[in-house]
Parts: structure tokens; C-alpha cells; sequence
């Protein structure tokens, strides 16, 4: 197997000499780059996407499957192997935006933009079971998420379930809202309570952390740090379950809307503009 280190694009390179990010109400940046390897031999590296996606816009591992879920805005959720070869492909109306697991019931949960709705799909029924509503009030403001008709790129764009034993529901959701504010929020979503097929899922808090279009999360469980894109500023970003930025990547591919990491090591990227690539996580 051919190895080679990739020298990262020249939107990401160093923009400040000893500075990890800055902190400004314009622009973010980062010096630090995302160490990684690119594997060159097909399904261990670069662009595994072997079904051409239109627009994939999130991505996940399930750690019981072992393989890989692909949602895209053209409401297509995909089962794909590690190496990327087709598994399943279902239909699911709707501008999918992020797709994540609760790895204790193997259920997985879509987040539909400009609905601010998250999906419970079975993978062994291929079918939607539940769905929850996300309120759109926090605190005193009964639309702190706006909802705007003629808006373009409004509304959740990622999502991820952390588990949580001693929570009430199993876990908490984490969520990115791309503009209107653009924020990372922590959602209870009522998945062991709830008894019927519809509910309310509420914003629990909003992290004080400023991340311009968050379009892309997962959760390394690691670290125990949540990964966290600006889409708009090509930067990956290491957060607590608190809320506090721990470091800041300038990171790799392009329209970066989805990001996985598997139980070997591998980084998966859904770019937006095309494409799935693997590289290998050198954290």
C-alpha cells in the first residue's frame, strides 16, 4: 500500500503565524493544520464514493453495522460499505442535512433543513418510525431559531447523538444551526419517554463558542471532544460536551457538510459539491 502526505489547499494554509484561531466577530482562522494521511489505493483513501451522490450532506458510522450512512439534500439515505461499495438505498422526502446513530438501539436520526425536524429511521424496518419537532424557542425567545420561507441555507445543518447513561433518555443530541444565529445547540429529544410517533425535541442550551456555519459534527469518542466544521471558513474545531473550544484545525476537502470517524482510525468527509473521502485521522 502507497502512503504519501497531501500538502493542504491553499484557502487553509497559515493565515496567522502563532495563533490556533482567531476569535473575531468577521472571519475565523487557523495556523494549525489537521493531521492526516491520504492511503492512495482505492477504498483505503481519496474519494470512495462509488454511486456518484448528488449532494451528500452528512454521514455516520454504525458502530453494530460497521458500515456507513450517506444522507444528501435530494433526500437520498445510503448504506455503503467502509470502502464505499452500495449496500442500501432508500428514498426519504425531504432536504437531508445530517444523519447520526444511537449506537445502543442502532435506531438512526436525520435532521431535515428548514423543517428543524429529526427523523427516526429503523435500518432493518427501511423505514421512518418517529419524528420530532425541534421547538424553536430558547429561553424568553419563542423564535430564537428563525424559520424563513425564502431563505437559502437556513436552518439545522448537522446533528449527533451522544450517549449518556445516566440521562433520562439514553443521551443528548448535538446540533448546528447554520445561520439565523448560527449556533451549536444541545437538544433532549424525548426518545424513551415519548410513546407516540410524533414529539417535541427543546433546546437544552447554546454554546457560547462562535462557529460561523457549523455544517458538519461527530463525536470522538477519544478525546471526548465534538468535532465540529465551518463549512464557510474550512476550519475543524474540537469543542467539550461543555462548550468550550479546545483547538482549531485548518482542514481539508471542500463544501465539508458531513464527517465520520470509524473503529479503525478513518475520517470520512461528505463534501456537498461531491464526493467521500477517507483519509486516515493522525490525532
Amino acid at each position: 500500500m502507497r502512503k504519501k502526505y497531501l500538502t493542504m489547499k491553499s484557502t487553509v494554509v497559515v493565515l496567522l503565524s502563532m495563533l490556533a484561531l482567531v476569535c473575531s466577530p468577521g472571519k475565523q482562522s487557523s495556523s494549525i493544520r489537521f493531521p492526516y494521511l491520504w492511503l492512495d489505493e482505492p477504498g483505503f483513501g481519496g474519494n470512495i464514493d462509488q454511486q456518484n451522490f448528488t449532494e451528500p450532506s452528512g454521514i455516520c458510522f454504525h458502530p453494530l453495522r460497521k458500515t456507513l450512512f450517506v444522507v444528501s439534500d435530494e433526500g437520498e439515505v445510503a448504506e455503503i460499505t467502509k470502502e464505499g461499495r452500495p449496500v442500501a438505498n432508500h428514498r426519504v422526502p425531504g432536504d437531508l442535512e445530517g444523519i447520526t446513530v444511537d449506537p445502543g438501539t442502532g435506531l438512526l436520526y436525520i435532521v431535515v433543513e428548514g423543517d428543524d425536524v429529526i427523523l427516526e429511521f429503523d435500518p432493518d424496518e427501511k423505514r421512518i418510525t418517529r419524528r420530532f419537532t425541534v421547538n424553536r424557542r430558547y429561553k424568553d425567545d419563542p423564535f430564537f431559531l428563525q424559520k424563513q420561507e425564502d431563505a437559502y441555507d437556513n436552518g439545522i445543518e448537522c446533528l449527533e447523538f451522544v450517549p449518556n447513561a445516566s440521562h433520562p433518555e439514553g443521551g443528548t443530541f448535538y446540533a448546528g444551526n447554520q445561520w439565523d444565529p448560527s449556533c451549536i445547540m444541545e437538544l433532549d429529544v424525548p426518545l424513551k419517554s415519548a410513546r407516540g410517533e410524533t414529539a417535541e425535541a427543546r433546546i437544552l442550551r447554546v454554546f457560547s463558542v462562535r462557529i460561523d456555519d457549523p455544517a458538519a459534527m461527530c463525536f470522538d469518542k477519544r478525546s471526548g471532544f465534538l468535532n465540529i466544521v465551518s463549512d464557510a471558513d474550512n476550519i475543524l474545531f474540537e469543542v467539550t460536551l461543555q462548550g468550550a473550544l479546545v483547538r482549531a484545525y485548518a482542514f481539508l476537502g471542500d463544501n465539508q457538510e458531513g464527517i465520520a470517524l470509524d473503529d479503525e482510525g478513518f475520517l470520512y468527509i461528505a463534501q456537498d459539491s461531491g464526493g467521500i473521502l477517507k483519509v486516515k485521522d493522525l490525532r
